[in-house]
């Protein structure tokens, strides 16, 4: 940890008493040596000084820094990515002319609080699209169209006192970026820290760009010939979870900051569940082997899976087998080899164990 100096006056104090401890001068005879007691005060000087020179060395590269140092000395150059606020719409109801005010709060099922900044009127139809926002940032703020939300503020007149989430969702609510996350970028930048619009710079802009994104490609020439390029981003990963981009805009602006005058758009791809029927062999037809399968699956997807990729049984078949625990797998998909287009990604859904 780093040196917390003590004030100069707390340290003559307590080195007057260590002197007083050790010399005994009321004694008639010293207890020690007084030149051992002047070594033992400079060795423990040095110590000091040795470890933090020790600790200050490691702050010295990215790779061995504490996370208040890494972050300190890199965050002017690499900025660190901090929790996102999840924000949609619900749809009230009410009588025609009610009106929901700024400042209405609302509440989830599972507590989360939701407020809104302008004021909403009902419409003819009895209902009304409300933008709200959450107080907390985080994923845990995140909810699914269709969930219920009740007003726990005073409950407008005409107003009912309840709501739902629309279509979409309240989303773009992101857990703030973990050190190692940070650090690795860190790296990453130190790798490749000229970045002027060659291949592979619009996909690392884009994931500078929000703790949301974990994953981008470039697709050149998408819309045209003329260097019209599709940059597709996504959240999460294949063990706990592909996310779609809540909010590409926000993607789009800061790469707009840095990028070169070229002509670019920024997508979220539709996630396309790959649902395979496997059978093992019934004397290797066992719990574990089945999660062992599950898992070699999830990690072929994680490192070769993007966006306009095919994916073979053949190739799947090779995966889950591993030659030890697993030995022969017969495995299936509707419909055979999948293609996917530049707008989807596969993602594993449900493994039916036949």
């Amino acid at each position: 940890m780093p040196l917390n100096r003590e004030s100069l006056s707390s340290l003559k104090e307590k080195t007057y008493s260590n002197y007083m401890s050790l010399l005994r001068p009321l004694d008639k005879t010293p207890r020690h040596n007084i030149l051992k007691v002047l070594a033992l005060c400079e060795a423990g000087a040095q110590h000091q000084l040795l470890g933090d020179i020790d600790f200050l060395s490691e702050q010295l590269f990215p790779d061995t820094a504490s996370s208040d140092y890494l972050r300190m000395h890199w965050s002017d150059r690499v900025a660190p990515l901090y929790a996102g606020t999840a924000a949609g719409t619900a749809i009230q109801k009410g009588a025609q002319g009610s009106v929901v005010p700024a400042g209405t709060v609302y509440v989830s099922q599972s507590g989360k609080r939701y407020y809104t900044d302008t004021t909403h009127k009902v419409g003819n139809d009895g209902t009304v699209s409300v933008r709200i926002y959450a107080e907390e940032s985080g994923r845990e703020s995140n909810l699914d169209e269709g969930e219920e939300l009740a007003i726990s503020s005073a409950i407008p007149t005409g107003v009912e006192t309840k709501a739902t989430v629309a279509s979409g969702g309240i989303a773009g609510g992101t857990d703030a970026e973990t050190d190692e996350a940070y650090r690795n970028r860190v790296l990453l930048y130190q790798r490749n820290f000229s970045r002027y619009g060659k291949p592979g710079d619009f996909a690392a802009w884009a994931i500078d760009s929000s703790v949301e994104v974990t994953k981008a490609w470039e697709i050149k020439g998408c819309y045209g010939v003329f260097g019209v390029m599709l940059v597709i981003v996504l959240g999460g990963n294949h063990f706990d979870g592909i996310n779609r981009v809540a909010n590409t805009d926000a993607v789009r602006d800061y790469i707009r900051t840095l990028c070169p005058p070229v002509q670019f758009t920024v997508r979220s791809p539709e996630l396309v569940e790959l649902n395979p029927a496997i059978r093992l062999l019934e004397d290797e037809d066992t719990v574990s082997n089945r999660e062992r399968v599950t898992t070699r699956l999830k990690s072929y997807l994680e490192s070769k899976a993007k966006p306009g990729c095919t994916i073979k049984e053949s190739t799947l078949k090779s995966v889950c087998a591993d030659g030890f625990f697993v030995t022969e797998v017969k495995l299936s998909i509707d419909g055979g080899d999948k293609q996917f287009t530049a707008f989807q990604y596969p993602v594993l859904g449900s493994v039916r164990w036949t």
